[in-house]
């Protein structure tokens, strides 16, 4: 009787899967936290404000993969974790900062949130979400170098001159975009023919004599 009460409790506590992982994503986060407070990286506990988005996108992120949580929660939780750590490293690194000029890395960290929720889905859903997810990264990748300051001249003038490499990129696109539906069709084809040939394989089978 007491080993069937222990096992009723057991059952009726709520599974935590991957207590490990959890326990140990606390303890690297308390640990960075610490070396940065021994380092005199952080200028005071209050640039500590973005740990609990960080906490906020690695929740939801668990929840997405290991709870069968909604899928837009991998957006969600690879945004606010992305956006959290970038918070958390300019305000380690610089005591003023200026968040106009590092705009375009939430436009970087949108796009590849919205990767991997594309990822996530299939067939025409996972191309209407990968592709502009991509297009959305590069956009970001042409925008930050001017917003940092590493190129002088100005970004009017980068456009009158590089303009028609948009066109260049969308062709590119349109190429990717095709052969990677073609690929799907014929990854979709070549399955449906196995499927056929091992029924037919399994309906030719003479069957067993009875005993």
């Amino acid at each position: 009787m007491k080993s069937k009460r222990k096992q009723r409790r057991k059952a009726a506590r709520p599974r935590v899967p991957h207590k490990l992982l959890i326990v140990g994503v606390f303890t690297v986060l308390f640990g960075l936290i610490l070396t940065l407070r021994t380092t005199n990286s952080l200028p005071s506990i209050g640039s500590l404000w973005p740990v609990p988005l960080i906490l906020l996108g690695l929740f939801l992120l668990y929840m997405a993969f290991f709870k069968d949580g909604p899928s837009s929660y991998v957006f969600m939780g690879i945004f606010f974790t992305l956006a959290g750590t970038l918070f958390l490293v300019i305000h380690a690194l610089f005591t003023r900062v200026d968040l106009m000029h590092y705009w375009p890395f939430f436009l970087t960290f949108a796009g590849i949130s919205l990767l991997a929720y594309g990822l996530r889905k299939h067939g025409r859903a996972q191309l209407n979400l990968v592709m502009p997810a991509l297009a959305i990264v590069l956009l970001s990748f042409v925008f930050l170098p001017f917003s940092l300051g590493l190129i002088k001249i100005s970004f009017r003038d980068f456009v009158m001159t590089w303009w028609p490499s948009l066109i260049v990129v969308l062709g590119i696109a349109l190429i990717a975009a095709d052969l990677l539906r073609k690929s799907r069709e014929a990854s979709r084809a070549r399955k449906a023919k196995e499927a056929t040939a091992q029924k037919s394989e399994n309906s030719a089978k003479p069957a067993e004599p009875s005993s």
